[in-house]
């Protein structure tokens, strides 16, 4: 098969732009089709050429053809809750942009001032999906918004804080400029302690020594700053910190080399000193950034929120305005469309259609509602379209106490004593007693001076440089490896919880089966006038209904003519009819019939994933047990553990957000997979939350971890990697523990003194990074498979 010249997904029935005689150029779908005629009528082929040397080059979905509305966002009220003055001159608004996948989206987007005058800049953060647009104080937004979503990327609107954005702001920059003072000193210091180390002459191993000085003053101020505030912190609330032992080694460090350069010895130790705090630093900032990789809970409200909502004005005009979801109040009447999501809980007051409520209860068939009947926030309308009197809004309907509940879960959920903590206080106690314990000994045995000096030696060569490395450095590089392979961790916090994970409670949909209604079985039973893919493509072609979907698919490949059909009629639960060529034929969960003859049955259900089984005998040898929770019909969900090999009595159906929520609650030492809002507040609960691939809802708020890709592949991966991660963590700390330990007893020996010990301290520390960068042979090949 041929691949899409736009997206890159495989083509089953291409399309052609009409002066392409060659057919050179297939698109999978009317929508690529489109958005590679914007980007070339643009002058903007290079898009292309950028995408396809990018090595973050990845598959993604059709673009789909919107005829989507953005006049809201030119409301006043709307302005005033999402756009923000910019510093300079204009007003920001920033939007998650849906389909962003290489640098050629990256290079296109920031083009947008070159095509759309009105843009004054337009900056794109790829690993969040979220650009910034500056726009000119007299423009509009909807006018990027429409830009954007022709170029196939879809735009959601983020409500941001201000003046917290600019705080953060400010305070990634001071870091940048910690890190590069820090960088750049340390490497100017090497230099010239590679000539001391090499016994340069009096004159110039003064000169060295007091430029080093110069060089170290801005990193042991500035720089380090933030570890004597940590220490301060840590001292004036009583706990231990390893930054404590760290602040001190720096301190007294840098006063010894300060006090040596004035008595003429050429000895110092800032080239190890400035080297701790720009790895230190470095490593730090990297687990930062990685933490606010992920969204807020107000922005993702608009993956399940429509761009634009009809509110009547008149009914029996049939008058609407069109508005923002935010903008809603109580008593309002809303008009829905099919294949819209419901802003707020309400009551039907017109119309009768059919309800996905997947999102809320995780049951994949969708529910008939008419006049009188509630609907719920978050669910979507498949079919006819709906007039909805709005009651509960926001905070107060049902998806929004389902996503109180995860924030009640965060500050519930008690947070774990790391290994590092364990390890650093007491580090940080001995280190402290032996200094003052050999100052004191030597003092009375000997002078003070020697006293001083075997105190500061101490102190420098156990300066936890390798403790302090050993944790960032290793969960760094699995978080990075982690990322780069679309497992997107929260914190490095959350590795250590997972490697001590022993239930495993995962919600079906998208972990063990596809996620989707698929035909499993297709049988024609007698000869037709029209052929059966005929009637299917006809009678279905405007359906939106799971089922009619999945028949869709199914005759995705076959050539099928389109007929007309007369008196097509679709009936909540029962399936659809219509007249074709005098011809009666409906499709109903019996199967397909011709004149009120069955002449085909098929089978629909969501398919079981074909490495299901095996991953999940693999993973049950390193926890203790693993539970299927849905909300699916419980038989459902008892046949699936049985084709799996899962005990039925670790299949639990019929279950609502709640009950999830207490299964997971009851148990200790648990990872909850899950993907819609009935799965958030069980993954908030959990040890551990997992949002998997399609979890575009709160479930990411209330996740630590999200999975891009389908399937139960990704979270052996997850556990396999935290497992090891863990090993090398404690490796390295045995090894740093090691180090120290061996050089206080040559400390004590009077083996090593000040200048042996600035020598020796970055071993310890190279040490760490080799053992890191080897990690361990499982780590090694985790990805390979």
């Amino acid at each position: 098969m041929s691949l899409c010249t736009h997206c890159d997904e495989e083509v089953v029935r291409p399309s052609f732009n009409i002066e392409d005689i060659e057919r050179l150029s297939p698109f999978c779908c009317d929508g690529c089709l489109t958005v590679f005629n914007v980007i070339h009528q643009k002058g903007f082929e290079a898009y292309y050429d950028i995408k396809k040397n990018s090595q973050l080059i990845k598959r993604r979905s059709p673009v789909g053809v919107r005829d989507l509305k953005f006049k809201y966002m030119d409301d006043s009220e709307f302005c005033s809750e999402y756009t923000y003055p910019h510093f300079e001159s204009g007003k920001t608004m920033q939007f998650y942009l849906e389909g962003i996948h290489c640098l050629g989206c990256l290079w296109l987007i920031e083009k947008m001032p070159e095509f759309l005058t009105s843009v004054l800049s337009s900056k794109l953060d790829m690993e969040r999906s979220v650009v910034t647009v500056v726009l000119k104080a007299e423009s509009r937004f909807s006018e990027v918004a429409e830009e954007l979503n022709k170029l196939g990327y879809r735009p959601h609107p983020l409500k941001i804080n201000q003046e917290s954005e600019t705080l953060k702001i400010k305070e990634h920059r001071q870091s940048l400029y910690r890190i590069g003072i820090a960088g750049a000193s340390a490497g100017n210091i090497m230099i010239y302690a590679v000539s001391l180390y090499a016994g340069a002459e009096k004159d110039f191993s003064q000169l060295f020594n007091s430029l080093t000085v110069l060089f170290a003053i801005p990193v042991l101020t500035y720089s380090a700053f933030p570890f004597y505030q940590n220490a301060w912190h840590a001292l004036r609330n009583r706990t231990v910190s390893i930054d404590i032992p760290i602040s001190m080694a720096l301190i007294i460090g840098g006063i010894m080399g300060v006090f040596n350069l004035l008595q003429g010895i050429p000895e110092n130790y800032f080239d190890s000193l400035t080297t701790l705090v720009f790895l230190l630093l470095l490593s730090r900032f990297f687990l930062q950034k990685v933490q606010e990789m992920s969204l807020s809970s107000q922005d993702l409200h608009f993956f399940y929120l429509n761009e634009n909502i009809l509110k009547v004005v008149d009914l029996e005009k049939d008058l609407y305005e069109e508005i923002h979801p935010s903008l809603l109040k109580k008593e309002d009447l809303i008009k829905i469309k099919s294949n819209e999501f419901i802003p707020a809980d309400g009551i039907v007051e017109a119309g009768h259609s059919h309800i996905n409520n997947s999102l809320l209860t995780g049951e994949s068939l969708p529910v008939s509602v008419s006049p009188g009947q509630r609907v719920f926030s978050g669910t979507q309308n498949l079919s006819g379209d709906i007039v909805v009197r709005v009651e509960e809004i926001q905070k107060q309907t049902r998806l929004g106490k389902i996503l109180k509940s995860v924030e009640d879960g965060w500050f519930q959920r008690s947070k774990i004593v790391t290994l590092t903590n364990h390890v650093s206080k007491y580090f940080t106690l001995v280190v402290c007693l032996l200094s003052l314990g050999l100052f004191f000994t030597v003092w009375e045995t000997h002078n003070l001076n020697l006293a001083f000096e075997r105190a500061i030696t101490l102190l420098i060569v156990t300066c936890p440089c390798a403790l302090a490395l050993a944790v960032p450095l290793t969960f760094t590089r699995a978080l990075s490896e982690a990322s780069r392979h679309g497992i997107i961790i929260k914190s490095d916090e959350v590795i250590e919880r997972i490697a001590q994970v022993e239930h495993l409670f995962l919600d079906k949909t998208g972990t063990i089966t596809h996620g989707k209604l698929e035909l499993t079985e297709f049988k024609i039973l007698n000869s037709s006038i029209l052929p059966v893919h005929d009637i299917i493509h006809n009678l279905e072609a405007k359906s939106n209904h799971p089922v009619a979907i999945a028949l869709k698919e199914f005759i995705r490949n076959q050539s099928c003519q389109t007929q007309k059909v007369s008196s097509l009629k679709e009936t909540f639960g029962v399936g659809v009819t219509g007249i074709i060529e005098n011809h009666s034929y409906s499709i109903t969960k019996e199967g397909i019939f011709e004149n009120s003859e069955l002449i085909a049955t098929f089978k629909i259900k969501d398919k079981i994933r074909e490495d299901s089984k095996t991953i999940l005998s693999r993973m049950m040898k390193s926890v203790k047990s693993v539970q299927i929770l849905s909300g699916d019909n419980i038989e459902t969900v008892k046949g699936i553990a049985r084709t799996i090999q899962l005990p039925e009595s670790m299949a639990h159906g019929n279950l609502k957000p709640e009950d999830k929520s207490l299964l997971v609650r009851n148990t200790q030492k648990t990872m909850m997979v899950g993907d819609g809002a009935n799965d958030a507040i069980a993954l908030s609960h959990a040890s551990v939350g997992v949002a998997v691939f399609g979890a575009v809802d709160i479930s990411l708020r209330a996740a630590d971890v999200f999975l891009s890709t389908p399937g139960l592949g990704p979270v052996e991966k997850l556990l396999t990697l935290s497992q090891e991660t863990m090993k090398v963590v404690r490796r390295n700390l045995v090894l740093s523990l090691l180090y120290n330990s061996l050089s206080v007893i040559a400390v004590f020996m009077g083996i090593i003194n000040p200048l042996v010990a600035a020598i020796i301290m970055p071993l310890s520390s190279l040490t760490v990074l080799v053992s890191t960068l080897v990690g361990t042979k499982k780590s090694r090949v985790l990805w390979k498979s």
